[in-house]
């Protein structure tokens, strides 16, 4: 365990012996309160400890709300994500068909062209399919 988490983990024991401490209070002095014999030193701890719950809901809640805010940009940006990705992979298999069309062409002018021109085809071909890189398809011309 680091230090740090050690650190955490002992304000949070600390916390909650607090906020045991207090509600042990708390469920006394209703008691004393119910059956009518709270003094004033009692009533005002009663007091204290009642603005201390009161502030540390108020505290709670207002956390709850951050996270749940965050939680609510997570997912927009999730669905965000999601939409892009669908877009991506439509594009994606838009170009894969033109590949395959411009596969097909590039293979039929392999079988009509003579000479350079044959080899302009076949590199194209070769490119369309994945056969060759586009680095490679320019070296093959150059050559």
């Amino acid at each position: 365990m680091t230090r740090t988490r050690n650190s955490r983990n002992g304000r949070a024991a600390e916390r909650e012996r607090a906020r045991t401490t207090r509600r042990d209070t708390l469920l006394v002095l209703l008691s004393r309160a119910e059956r009518g014999v709270l003094s004033r030193p009692e009533a005002a701890l009663l007091r204290t400890a009642v603005e201390a719950e009161l502030a540390a809901g108020d505290q709670a809640r207002r956390a709850a709300g951050g996270q749940q805010a965050a939680v609510c940009r997570a997912q927009q940006r999730l669905v965000a994500a999601e939409q892009a990705i669908r877009e991506i992979e439509a594009e994606r298999d838009e170009h894969t068909e033109r590949l395959k069309t411009a596969a097909g062409l590039a293979a039929v002018l392999c079988a009509d062209f003579p000479g350079e021109a044959w080899s302009l085809a076949k590199a194209l071909r070769a490119l369309c399919v994945g056969e060759l890189t586009p680095q490679q398809t320019l070296d093959s011309l150059a050559h």
